[in-house]
Protein backbone atom coordinates (compact mmCIF):
# COMPACT_ATOMS: atom_id res chain seq x y z
CA UNK A 1 0.00 0.00 0.00
CA UNK A 2 1.20 3.80 -0.81
CA UNK A 3 1.54 6.12 1.96
CA UNK A 4 -1.62 8.33 1.46
CA UNK A 5 -3.92 5.04 2.02
CA UNK A 6 -2.12 4.26 5.38
CA UNK A 7 -2.67 7.50 6.03
CA UNK A 8 -6.42 7.49 5.80
CA UNK A 9 -6.42 4.33 7.78
CA UNK A 10 -4.15 5.86 10.80
CA UNK A 11 -6.27 8.80 10.44
CA UNK A 12 -9.50 6.66 10.97
CA UNK A 13 -7.84 4.88 14.17
CA UNK A 14 -6.94 8.11 15.57
CA UNK A 15 -10.32 9.10 15.72
CA UNK A 16 -11.06 5.92 17.75
CA UNK A 17 -8.63 6.22 19.73
CA UNK A 18 -8.53 9.78 20.44
CA UNK A 19 -11.88 10.82 20.04
CA UNK A 20 -11.68 14.44 21.89
CA UNK A 21 -8.33 15.72 19.95
CA UNK A 22 -7.08 17.51 16.96
CA UNK A 23 -5.55 15.27 14.37
CA UNK A 24 -3.38 16.89 12.05
CA UNK A 25 -1.46 15.85 9.43
CA UNK A 26 1.85 16.86 8.83
CA UNK A 27 2.76 18.61 11.92
CA UNK A 28 5.58 20.27 11.98
CA UNK A 29 7.53 19.86 15.10
CA UNK A 30 10.61 21.22 16.19
CA UNK A 31 12.84 23.76 14.18
CA UNK A 32 10.27 25.82 12.63
CA UNK A 33 9.47 23.19 10.06
CA UNK A 34 12.61 21.13 9.89
CA UNK A 35 10.79 17.87 10.69
CA UNK A 36 7.17 16.57 9.81
CA UNK A 37 4.78 13.66 11.86
CA UNK A 38 3.20 12.06 9.25
CA UNK A 39 -0.13 13.05 11.34
CA UNK A 40 -0.75 13.66 14.67
CA UNK A 41 -3.00 13.55 17.19
CA UNK A 42 -3.25 16.84 20.12
CA UNK A 43 -4.83 16.41 23.35
CA UNK A 44 -4.62 18.82 26.06
CA UNK A 45 -1.84 16.67 27.94
CA UNK A 46 0.60 15.43 25.02
CA UNK A 47 1.09 14.94 21.23
CA UNK A 48 0.71 11.56 19.92
CA UNK A 49 2.30 11.12 16.19
CA UNK A 50 2.15 8.17 13.56
CA UNK A 51 5.21 7.68 11.08
CA UNK A 52 4.13 5.86 8.27
CA UNK A 53 5.85 3.92 5.77
CA UNK A 54 4.21 2.70 2.37
CA UNK A 55 5.45 1.32 -0.80
CA UNK A 56 8.96 2.63 -2.00
CA UNK A 57 9.63 4.06 1.34
CA UNK A 58 12.67 3.38 3.23
CA UNK A 59 13.10 2.74 6.93
CA UNK A 60 16.83 4.78 6.99
CA UNK A 61 15.78 7.73 8.20
CA UNK A 62 14.05 6.09 11.48
CA UNK A 63 16.85 6.82 13.57
CA UNK A 64 16.63 9.93 12.51
CA UNK A 65 13.09 10.74 13.38
CA UNK A 66 13.23 8.52 16.44
CA UNK A 67 15.14 11.22 17.69
CA UNK A 68 13.77 14.21 16.33
CA UNK A 69 9.73 13.55 17.10
CA UNK A 70 10.56 12.26 20.55
CA UNK A 71 11.60 16.20 21.44
CA UNK A 72 8.15 16.97 21.16
CA UNK A 73 5.84 14.24 21.14
CA UNK A 74 5.19 11.92 24.17
CA UNK A 75 3.90 8.59 22.24
CA UNK A 76 4.98 7.62 18.67
CA UNK A 77 3.80 5.05 16.65
CA UNK A 78 5.11 3.06 13.19
CA UNK A 79 2.77 1.92 10.80
CA UNK A 80 4.09 0.20 7.84
CA UNK A 81 2.50 -1.42 4.69
CA UNK A 82 2.47 -5.38 4.93
CA UNK A 83 3.27 -6.19 1.57
CA UNK A 84 6.92 -7.08 0.97
CA UNK A 85 10.15 -7.05 3.35
CA UNK A 86 9.42 -3.02 4.29
CA UNK A 87 7.77 -4.06 7.21
CA UNK A 88 10.63 -6.70 8.40
CA UNK A 89 13.21 -4.04 7.73
CA UNK A 90 11.29 -1.32 9.60
CA UNK A 91 11.05 -3.14 12.85
CA UNK A 92 14.77 -3.73 12.97
CA UNK A 93 14.99 0.21 12.83
CA UNK A 94 12.22 0.75 14.86
CA UNK A 95 13.20 3.50 17.92
CA UNK A 96 13.36 2.32 21.62
CA UNK A 97 9.71 2.69 22.72
CA UNK A 98 7.46 3.56 19.64
CA UNK A 99 4.32 1.45 19.17
CA UNK A 100 3.75 -0.72 16.35
CA UNK A 101 0.25 -0.52 14.15
CA UNK A 102 -0.84 -2.87 11.47
CA UNK A 103 -3.32 -3.79 9.36
CA UNK A 104 -6.08 -5.83 10.57
CA UNK A 105 -9.28 -6.73 8.52
CA UNK A 106 -8.95 -3.79 6.65
CA UNK A 107 -8.40 -1.62 9.50
CA UNK A 108 -5.26 0.12 11.42
CA UNK A 109 -4.58 -1.57 15.07
CA UNK A 110 -1.93 -1.88 17.70
CA UNK A 111 -0.17 -5.10 16.67
CA UNK A 112 -1.19 -8.41 18.06
CA UNK A 113 2.47 -9.30 20.87
CA UNK A 114 0.37 -12.24 21.63
CA UNK A 115 2.56 -15.47 21.37
CA UNK A 116 2.54 -19.21 21.37
CA UNK A 117 4.41 -22.37 21.06
CA UNK A 118 4.58 -23.28 17.71
CA UNK A 119 4.25 -26.97 15.99
CA UNK A 120 7.27 -29.54 16.62
CA UNK A 121 10.08 -29.04 14.46
CA UNK A 122 12.25 -31.72 13.68
CA UNK A 123 16.10 -30.52 13.77
CA UNK A 124 19.46 -32.53 12.83
CA UNK A 125 20.18 -33.01 16.41
CA UNK A 126 16.47 -33.70 17.45
CA UNK A 127 13.43 -31.40 17.32
CA UNK A 128 12.36 -27.76 18.45
CA UNK A 129 9.10 -25.52 18.87
CA UNK A 130 9.20 -21.56 18.21
CA UNK A 131 7.21 -19.18 18.57
CA UNK A 132 4.62 -18.24 16.66
CA UNK A 133 1.53 -15.41 16.38
CA UNK A 134 -1.61 -16.49 18.96
CA UNK A 135 -3.73 -15.77 16.10
CA UNK A 136 -7.16 -16.54 18.99
CA UNK A 137 -5.24 -13.83 21.28
CA UNK A 138 -5.24 -10.29 21.11
CA UNK A 139 -2.90 -8.63 23.47
CA UNK A 140 -2.08 -4.68 21.70
CA UNK A 141 1.05 -3.49 21.87
CA UNK A 142 1.50 0.22 23.35
CA UNK A 143 3.59 3.21 22.28
CA UNK A 144 5.51 4.33 25.49
CA UNK A 145 5.53 7.66 27.28
CA UNK A 146 8.50 9.15 26.26
CA UNK A 147 9.28 11.85 29.26
CA UNK A 148 12.36 13.33 27.65
CA UNK A 149 11.41 16.40 25.76
CA UNK A 150 13.27 19.29 24.46
CA UNK A 151 12.76 22.76 25.08
CA UNK A 152 14.17 23.97 22.38
CA UNK A 153 12.43 21.47 19.86
CA UNK A 154 8.97 22.51 21.50
CA UNK A 155 9.57 26.43 21.57
CA UNK A 156 10.48 25.66 17.79
CA UNK A 157 6.68 23.82 17.35
CA UNK A 158 4.71 26.93 17.98
CA UNK A 159 4.45 30.00 16.11
CA UNK A 160 5.98 33.63 17.50
CA UNK A 161 2.65 35.03 18.72
CA UNK A 162 2.40 31.57 20.15
CA UNK A 163 5.34 31.63 21.99
CA UNK A 164 5.02 35.50 23.11
CA UNK A 165 2.24 34.63 25.06
CA UNK A 166 3.63 31.33 26.51
CA UNK A 167 5.96 34.08 28.08
CA UNK A 168 3.54 36.76 29.35
CA UNK A 169 1.36 33.97 30.68
CA UNK A 170 4.69 32.80 32.68
CA UNK A 171 5.39 36.47 33.38
CA UNK A 172 8.77 36.53 31.43
CA UNK A 173 7.41 40.12 30.99
CA UNK A 174 8.58 39.58 26.70
CA UNK A 175 9.04 43.23 25.12
CA UNK A 176 6.07 43.37 22.37
CA UNK A 177 8.44 42.88 19.04
CA UNK A 178 10.55 40.56 20.71
CA UNK A 179 12.37 37.86 17.94
CA UNK A 180 11.33 34.13 18.37
CA UNK A 181 14.73 33.29 18.81
CA UNK A 182 15.20 36.06 21.26
CA UNK A 183 12.17 34.24 23.10
CA UNK A 184 12.90 31.31 22.96
CA UNK A 185 16.13 32.08 24.53
CA UNK A 186 13.84 33.55 27.36
CA UNK A 187 11.56 30.66 27.48
CA UNK A 188 14.45 28.25 27.79
CA UNK A 189 16.57 29.97 30.09
CA UNK A 190 13.42 30.78 32.81
CA UNK A 191 11.14 27.84 32.63
CA UNK A 192 12.10 23.89 33.23
CA UNK A 193 11.23 21.37 30.45
CA UNK A 194 8.03 20.03 32.28
CA UNK A 195 6.42 23.39 32.39
CA UNK A 196 7.13 24.59 28.71
CA UNK A 197 5.45 21.06 27.78
CA UNK A 198 2.37 21.84 29.79
CA UNK A 199 2.63 25.59 28.14
CA UNK A 200 3.03 24.52 24.44
CA UNK A 201 0.33 22.04 24.91
CA UNK A 202 -1.76 24.80 25.98
CA UNK A 203 -0.73 26.77 22.75
CA UNK A 204 -1.67 23.80 20.14
CA UNK A 205 -4.99 23.27 22.43
CA UNK A 206 -6.26 27.02 21.56
CA UNK A 207 -4.35 27.26 18.35
CA UNK A 208 -6.86 28.70 15.63
CA UNK A 209 -5.52 25.59 12.76
CA UNK A 210 -7.85 26.99 10.19
CA UNK A 211 -6.08 29.98 9.60
CA UNK A 212 -3.09 28.23 8.27
CA UNK A 213 -3.76 24.75 8.29
CA UNK A 214 -6.54 21.83 7.70
CA UNK A 215 -7.21 19.45 10.64
CA UNK A 216 -9.22 17.42 11.87
CA UNK A 217 -11.16 18.80 15.32
CA UNK A 218 -12.85 16.14 17.00
CA UNK A 219 -14.07 18.75 19.61
CA UNK A 220 -16.48 20.73 17.73
CA UNK A 221 -18.56 17.35 17.34
CA UNK A 222 -19.35 17.78 21.54
CA UNK A 223 -19.47 21.60 21.28
CA UNK A 224 -16.71 21.85 23.96
CA UNK A 225 -14.16 24.95 24.24
CA UNK A 226 -12.14 25.67 26.99
CA UNK A 227 -8.43 23.86 27.88
CA UNK A 228 -8.88 23.93 31.45
CA UNK A 229 -11.83 21.59 31.47
CA UNK A 230 -10.32 19.31 28.88
CA UNK A 231 -9.33 16.04 29.76
CA UNK A 232 -7.73 13.37 27.43
CA UNK A 233 -6.78 9.99 27.76
CA UNK A 234 -3.52 9.22 27.95
CA UNK A 235 -3.26 6.04 25.81
CA UNK A 236 -5.84 4.82 23.18
CA UNK A 237 -8.60 3.00 24.31
CA UNK A 238 -8.68 -0.47 24.63
CA UNK A 239 -11.21 -2.82 23.30
CA UNK A 240 -13.25 -3.95 20.29
CA UNK A 241 -13.40 -1.05 18.50
CA UNK A 242 -9.77 -0.90 18.33
CA UNK A 243 -9.09 -4.13 17.39
CA UNK A 244 -11.84 -4.64 15.18
CA UNK A 245 -12.63 -8.22 16.89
Amino acid sequence: MKAPELLGLAIEWLKTAYPDSIIVPEMSVADWGGALIDVAAITPDEVVGIEIKGEGDSPSRLDLQGLRYGRVARRMWLLVTPEGTLAERCEKKRPKGWGHLELHDGRVRPENRARKLGPLIKTKHGSRREMVPDLDTYEPDEARENSQQCAWAMCGTLWRDELHDLATRARLAPPSRMRVQDLTDLICSKMPVPDIHEAMMRQLWLRDWAARKQVIDLRQAEGSSGFANRKAPNRPIQGNLLSGV
